[in-house]
């Protein structure tokens, strides 16, 4: 999935020996293949939404709540590539357990990341709203009807751009990443969007959570910012590499993760905690911001939005192979819609973390029928890896719901 980063579910890598790469580089190291498309997979948009959020949601907490999201997601990550290296073809997610537990899981997946993707847009339209509220009026918005007009004019604008012939090439999409990146350490280094205290009316925090069940929040929040850490399903059959060589792989590309993270995170905090803080950014510095972050989240909905016309294709009855020629209008309009119905949420209290929820639920959804794979069809220890990873997720979400629905 790609709300959060560049990831494609569904777009299978072609098939290639692993001397047949550019200079044969792959073939000697596959472990810097694994690990670019790791990180280059997680990280994209949650660079620029999430630092925020954690940060209005957990306040002193954001480490550690970061930290236990990376230790999740790389263990996912690596369960995963030991699950697909010799198993299946490159594939996506739900190909890969589609190919292990039967048609019944591909479409589970591919349905619950059809819909993700509409909330998970209508969350980044939303983050970019307030964005430019914040940059007029110098502080973050209240909840309300305030920035929805932005927010469909920013979902219109990429969907319009999704229906049009525009095609991001690869060196495109890659030169995004790290504007992307550039953006949000300039953010992170000003303490921009500057959130309120903890439990403050914002669209960035819901108020009336206890301090357990805003940290419950930020962590399943953030597995928006992780969707990609399945993106091993599509370059470690490929790779062809040994087992430590896989596993090598998937740590350089947490490790590049967890710098990245982390480190906005750490600068995020450390400029909210000095005295230049409590001086506002000034008007000018304030809209280059706002402009800079609306820019690169909408045309990440851009690519967004035909990525989940791809999966929603893939739903008909008898079509689960992409076509050359992408979704049609008529698909790509229905996904548009379904991100602005989403976006009418977003007047709600706390509403940006809430619409990602629908994302962490797809991405909870397929990284247990992964674990459930795993433990089917693993040997000895990556049944345990499965089973493991399995208890985790699905105790993560019975103690987190009491909490986000009491308080």
């Amino acid at each position: 999935m790609e709300p959060a980063g560049t990831s494609v579910p569904g777009a299978a890598v072609a098939p290639r020996g692993p001397g047949t790469d550019t200079g044969g580089r792959a073939a000697r190291r596959p472990e810097l293949e694994i690990a670019a498309h790791v990180s280059s997979g997680v990280l994209g948009a949650g660079m620029l939404v999430m630092p925020s959020v954690v940060a209005a949601l957990t306040g002193g907490r954001s480490l550690l709540v970061w930290s236990a999201h990376i230790l999740l997601g790389g263990s996912v990550s690596l369960m995963l590539a030991m699950l697909v290296r010799a198993r299946v073809r490159p594939t996506s997610l739900a190909g890969a357990v589609g190919t292990l537990l039967g048609t019944w899981a591909e479409r589970a997946v591919d349905g619950v990341f059809a819909i993700a993707f509409t909330a998970g847009q209508a969350a980044i339209a939303w983050f970019a709203a307030t964005c430019l509220l914040t940059a007029a009026d110098g502080s973050l918005p209240r909840p309300g009807a305030d920035g929805l007009l932005l927010a469909l004019v920013i979902l219109a604008v990429a969907v319009l751009a999704a229906l049009s012939p525009l095609s991001l090439p690869a060196a495109v999409l890659r030169l995004r990443l790290w504007v992307a990146g550039a953006v949000a350490l300039a953010c992170a280094a000003w303490g921009w969007p500057a959130a309120l205290a903890v439990g403050s009316h914002t669209p960035l925090a819901p108020s009336g959570l206890s301090p357990e069940g805003a940290q419950w929040l930020a962590l399943a929040a953030l597995f928006f910012a992780g969707v990609g850490w399945e993106a091993v399903t599509a370059v470690v059959p490929v790779a062809a590499a040994g087992p430590r060589r896989t596993a090598a792989g998937v740590a350089l590309g947490v490790a590049a993760v967890a710098a990245v993270y982390l480190g906005l995170a750490t600068v995020h905090r450390l400029a909210a905690g000095t005295p230049a803080a409590q001086d506002p950014v000034s008007a000018p510095l304030r809209w280059v911001l706002a402009g800079a972050t609306v820019a690169v989240l909408t045309s990440y909905v851009f690519t967004n939005v035909r990525t989940a016309a791809r999966i929603a294709v893939r739903l008909r009855p008898g079509e689960r192979s992409p076509s050359e020629r992408g979704p049609g209008k008529a698909v790509v309009t229905a996904v548009g819609i379904a991100c602005c119905a989403f976006a009418w949420a977003g007047t709600l209290d706390g509403a940006v973390p809430l619409l990602l929820l629908g994302p962490a639920a797809a991405a909870l959804v397929g990284y247990a029928l992964a674990a459930a794979a795993a433990v089917r069809c693993g040997g000895p220890l990556l049944r345990c890896a499965g089973a493991s990873v399995l208890l985790v997720l699905v105790g993560m979400a019975v103690l987190a719901v009491p909490f986000l629905f009491g308080g």
